[in-house]
């Protein structure tokens, strides 16, 4: 679940679990975001089929900004079988192929919990560094949403 913001603009600070039918309901309001919730699960289509445990969202997609600039976010995925994944499933996970694609802010990560905590630790923050905010976590493995 998905709580309110804490001061208007931010999740409070934590991993907050969400499936896509919450994200979408929460954050999908007016054609932009729509838009941008659109594109998300085609990539989320992609990235379980490809296998990937999980995807953390941040930035302004999750706050209370009207309009963000993009969706911010890390794909987590089997470390082991980083070398078998197929071209479609390595694009997702590169960040110049993607940011050129579609301008987000694409990042991933082997699914070693410390190299997890290690990189989100860094995206909690607000961007003057004096506030830590929520990210919002979808589980790709039990996953509940629809796909558009």
């Amino acid at each position: 679940m998905i709580p309110d913001f804490y001061d208007g603009q931010f999740l409070p600070d934590g991993d907050h679990d969400a499936t896509w039918i919450e994200v979408q309901q929460r954050f999908g309001s007016g054609q932009y975001r729509m838009d941008l919730c659109q594109q998300m699960s085609k990539f989320i289509q992609t990235a379980r089929g490809c296998g990937f445990r999980s995807v953390y969202m941040f930035g302004s997609f999750i706050s209370g900004k009207n309009e963000p600039g993009d969706i911010d976010l890390m794909w987590v995925y089997r470390g082991a079988a980083f070398e078998s994944l197929g071209p479609e499933c390595k694009e997702l996970l590169n960040y110049e192929k993607m940011r050129a694609r579609c301008g987000w802010d694409m990042w991933c990560c082997s699914d070693d919990p410390n190299a997890v905590a290690y990189l989100l630790d860094g995206w909690r923050m607000n961007k003057q560094r004096t506030k830590r905010r929520g990210i919002v976590k979808i589980d790709l493995e039990r996953f509940e949403g629809l796909i558009l």
